[in-house]
């Protein structure tokens, strides 16, 4: 049956027709029950949570002096200062970055200065870089014109 049929259940009654209507359709395109089991009450600790890579990164501006102790699960970006103690996931120490201190990551890529311990698993020193201090790494790769002194040790 159409909106506009001229053959309608009660032709002085157009509300009830559209109600019909409805009613014709809600039954013909209602959903097939389902059986299914009960949601784990675990569930929720099962679901998998978001990478720390996919985060957004916490940065520290240019003209920006930090000291203290930073820790991250991210990714860090140091444009600034940062003097003390820096935990983080994977840390870029900029070109107009330093850090003066110590410093524990997965992944260090240097394009500035760093002065200080270093423990971290991946280490690219850029070709502007300036690092110096006591260095354990797993990986590491120095491009050409990069600076390093200092006692480095592969893990």
């Amino acid at each position: 049956m159409s909106i506009f049929s001229k053959n309608s259940t009660s032709q002085n009654n157009p509300e009830q027709d559209m109600q019909e209507q409805t009613d014709n359709f809600s039954q013909s395109n209602a959903p097939e029950e389902l059986e299914s089991e009960p949601v784990d009450q675990n569930f929720r600790s099962e679901m998998p949570t978001r990478s720390p890579i996919n985060t957004k990164p916490s940065i520290l501006s240019e003209g920006f002096t930090f000291e203290g102790t930073i820790v991250s699960d991210g990714v860090l970006n140091i444009s600034g200062i940062v003097r003390g103690k820096v935990t983080a996931k994977s840390v870029l120490i900029d070109s107009t970055g330093q850090v003066d201190g110590e410093l524990n990551t997965e992944n260090l890529v240097i394009k500035g200065n760093l002065k200080g311990d270093v423990n971290c698993d991946d280490l690219n020193v850029g070709p502007l870089a300036n690092v110096s201090g006591n260095i354990n790494y797993k990986y590491i790769h120095i491009q050409r014109g990069g600076k390093i002194s200092g006692k480095f040790n592969k893990n």
